[in-house]
């Protein structure tokens, strides 16, 4: 499943948007609350939503654009949950403060925008004990050797756990994250419109990578370049796949070269061609 970040200054324009991405087939969609101009209407976002909402509101020390007071995002996301959204984003340091009520599922985060830190599973194993219904830890990746460090965390987790990094190396493990049993990952509404590093437009996550579609019997296959943003091969191959009806991915992977031999090696580990 993909998660579709939107994040705009006016409710109406948020409201608008989510009804577009529900007819274009989203199936889940974050409203990034802190980007409002004005105070969050929580009964104006959530009535006859079109899908499943995750409310999020960033503060910005973690680079969201939240710069009020603490204990007003605080009861901004309690708000959220008393009237019933399906799931609210809680960073890991507050999670214990917001306490769990009704149906709501919470998502526990943890990001990093510097690196992909060696201690991924002890990040695990503390944030499992903060009562989270969905893990999520979201890291900058310096190489793709950092990808490989978190697909394996993903996949070695109990509970369903969110992991990829990002930046322009992280874009394999953005794309290959549901593989190794993340229960969704992240877009933008569109490319220009990003809310983290390397994040990807939801129709290039859906349409032009079919993550929906990637499974463990997937063949991944790849071209190496740095910079790579600029090749058209992921377009060509994956059009080519879809036309053949190959269960198969293209995917673009940057590779220094200066790390081309480790990452061959470290691209075998995930059955990459």
């Amino acid at each position: 499943m993909i998660c579709v970040s939107l994040g705009r200054t006016r409710h109406s324009a948020m409201v608008e948007e989510h009804r577009g991405l529900a007819e274009k087939g989203a199936e889940l969609v974050e409203l990034r609350i802190d980007y409002l101009r004005k105070r969050p209407d929580m009964g104006r976002l959530l009535k006859d939503r079109p899908t499943p909402v995750v409310v999020t509101c960033r503060r910005h020390a973690d680079r969201g654009r939240w710069t009020g007071a603490e204990d007003q995002r605080m009861a901004l996301l309690r708000e959220a949950i008393i009237s019933g959204v399906e799931y609210v984003d809680l960073e890991d340091d507050v999670a214990r403060s917001v306490p769990r009520y009704g149906k709501t599922k919470r998502i526990v985060s943890y990001h990093n925008f510097e690196e992909t830190p060696i201690e991924l599973f002890d990040i695990y194993r503390r944030i499992e004990q903060l009562d989270p219904d969905v893990i999520k830890i979201v890291t900058m990746a310096n190489s793709p050797a950092d990808n490989v460090r978190m697909l394996e965390m993903v996949q070695a987790a109990d509970k369903p756990t969110v992991g990829f990094c990002m930046g322009e190396f992280g874009t394999l493990s953005r794309l290959l994250c549901g593989r190794y049993g993340s229960p969704f990952t992240y877009a933008s509404f569109s490319r220009d419109r990003e809310l983290a590093p390397g994040q990807l437009s939801f129709a290039e996550v859906r349409n032009l990578y079919g993550f929906n579609r990637i499974t463990k019997d997937t063949k991944v296959f790849g071209v190496l370049g740095d910079p790579i943003a600029h090749s058209k091969s992921p377009l060509l191959h994956n059009a080519a796949f879809r036309k053949q009806k190959l269960d198969a991915v293209y995917l673009p992977l940057r590779v220094p070269a200066d790390r081309l031999v480790a990452s061959l090696d470290e691209f075998d580990k995930l059955g990459i061609s």
